[in-house]
């Protein structure tokens, strides 16, 4: 599902709980009309004095005019209160801002976006640990604080966090690097791109993570199925893709071209893109060809995750 799908189905949700609440006031009303003769009587006097007043408007009677406004209002404010005695509510709107139509001068009212968001992120979740990978809770401390062929992997893992949270901080859909997070498994990056994922979502920002391998599988159905390329075309015009897993799918001849073309569909019209995986540049060249091995090396900011195994560690400490 796409920030976009969530949009629609959250207005629709607001739209149908306002169609709710406004079928069952007239109803309510219709059921005091046929059930109060008075206010049925009120209701017909109305509705003619209305079309009198018209008529008088136009024939400039001032006087007349402003004694049948009078009436008309004398009337209605009885109207009101046989409706406040039946206990018969005014329509209450869950926003003020958009009256529950979902927009606000023809724009999607924040309503939307923030139930658009929930909504994402709750159906995110049930396919990757969202709500447990924060910022906050990176804990560098499973990270050894000493030097070795690779580098010392704390300040590695310090300095990658640092980049991480200013990512978010300096995000623009059109001039934010790529980022392309390799190392062994168990090391944080599906931690850190979910923690960037979350964070810019709560921004509004239009992001699809996924792994590689739901991400392609979904696609390669879809294209083959001849029905749509819906989700390619979601990848490739979302203002952040995240492909966890790199390496995880099978790889087919199609998955080599589907991977080459969205990261050069999305490098030529720079629009950001985080990639992890466990495979080595070497592995993703000859997996996916050269020139994708290239493009991952010359336009992506790589950055090598160091440590042991955290999984490991937990499993071992308990």
């Amino acid at each position: 599902m796409t920030k976009r799908e969530c949009y629609d189905i959250c207005i629709e949700n607001k739209r149908n709980s306002l169609s709710s609440r406004i079928a069952a006031r007239d109803n309510a009303l219709a059921k005091l009309e046929s059930n109060n003769p008075r206010f049925a009587e009120i209701k017909r006097l109305m509705s003619a004095l209305g079309a009198k007043i018209a008529i008088t408007a136009i024939a400039g009677d001032k006087k007349k005019l402003k004694d049948m406004e009078d009436t008309l209002s004398a009337l209605d404010e009885e109207r009101r209160g046989i409706v406040k005695c039946a206990g018969i509510e005014d329509i209450e709107y869950e926003c003020e801002n958009c009256h529950d139509t979902g927009y606000c001068a023809g724009k999607i009212c924040d309503c939307i976006k923030r139930a658009a968001t929930e909504l994402y992120i709750g159906k995110l979740s049930e396919v990757a640990p969202i709500g447990d990978c924060r910022f906050e809770n990176f804990d560098l401390s499973y990270y050894p604080d000493t030097e070795t062929e690779s580098g010392n992997p704390k300040k590695r893992m310090t300095s990658i966090l640092k980049l991480c949270r200013e990512y978010v901080i300096k995000f623009d859909p059109k001039t934010s690097e790529s980022l392309l997070f390799t190392g062994n498994t168990g090391l944080g990056k599906t931690h850190l791109s979910l923690a960037i994922a979350y964070e810019l979502l709560l921004k509004g920002y239009d992001v699809i993570y996924g792994s590689a391998y739901n991400l392609f599988s979904k696609m390669e159905s879809e294209h083959f199925s001849g029905h749509s390329d819906k989700s390619y075309l979601d990848a490739v015009g979302c203002d952040l893709l995240i492909i966890d897993d790199l390496g995880g799918e099978f790889v087919s001849p199609y998955i080599q071209s589907l991977v080459y073309n969205i990261v050069n569909t999305r490098l030529l019209a720079r629009k950001p893109t985080i990639i992890n995986t466990n495979l080595s540049m070497q592995d993703i060249n000859n997996i996916y060809t050269p020139r994708v091995a290239s493009r991952l090396l010359g336009e992506y900011n790589a950055k090598r995750f160091l440590g042991i195994d955290i999984r490991q560690q937990k499993s071992a400490a308990k």
